[in-house]
């Protein structure tokens, strides 16, 4: 097997988990007596982590709440409904299958890493996975380019001519500060912004035709 690694985003590039996280978001905020967000809104706030979220999420809160507890709100919250409707992407699962042949992959996410990990679990891909590393496993989150770093290492893997693959700009903003190929997928909910991407992939079982080809180039 290759030294090289494909790392994913979890959120937005394997696994759509858009209505779950609505869901304990406006949990969170009926807790607090605060009316439900809409999807849309809920999902325009995912991507920087549990706490960005709900700071991001309790913007019209009474003075005086506490955003460790209502993040303590959200994780038991978000336990209780992980995988109501959370869902592989299309083609997610037997991409992973081919891929595994010749790479090593493994998943870094901003979501806490019990979280992913269940998931991971749960929807079938975990053991087409070397390492999760997921928030709390590393003290920083993407951007920064440490979680990237962090699963190289505990991989065993290279950085030469490894990938992240992910739908959000701080999916590319870690690859490019760590010196990795970055591929944006556009199906995802998140924005690419002004980080530069070596690829975009419309589908995720386009990925490992653009793989091939960045290697054809390199």
């Amino acid at each position: 097997m290759s030294s090289r690694m494909i790392l994913f985003d979890l959120d937005g590039t394997l696994v759509d988990s858009r209505a779950d996280l609505s869901t304990a978001v406006n949990l969170v905020r009926a807790d607090y007596g605060l009316p439900p967000l809409s999807l849309a809104t809920t999902t325009s706030l995912v991507g920087d982590g549990v706490r960005k979220l709900i700071e991001r999420a309790m913007r019209d809160a009474a003075p005086g709440w506490s955003l460790d507890e209502a993040v303590q709100r959200m994780g038991r919250h978000y336990h209780d409904h992980l995988l109501d409707e959370t869902c592989l992407y299309p083609g997610v699962a037997e991409t992973l299958e081919l891929l595994a042949r010749d790479w090593r992959l493994g998943v870094v996410t901003n979501k806490p890493q019990a979280h992913a990990c269940a998931i991971c679990e749960k929807l079938g891909i975990a053991d087409t996975l070397a390492v999760v590393v997921g928030g709390g496993r590393c003290p920083q989150l993407k951007p920064r380019p440490e979680p990237l770093l962090l699963a190289l290492e505990l991989a065993g893997a290279e950085l030469a001519g490894s990938w992240m693959v992910g739908d959000h700009r701080t999916d590319l903003g870690a690859a490019n500060a760590a010196g990795l190929r970055a591929c944006f997928c556009a199906f995802g909910f998140g924005q690419q912004d002004d980080q530069r991407a070596d690829a975009v992939i419309q589908h995720f079982a386009q990925l490992p035709m653009v793989l091939q080809e960045a290697d054809r180039r390199a």
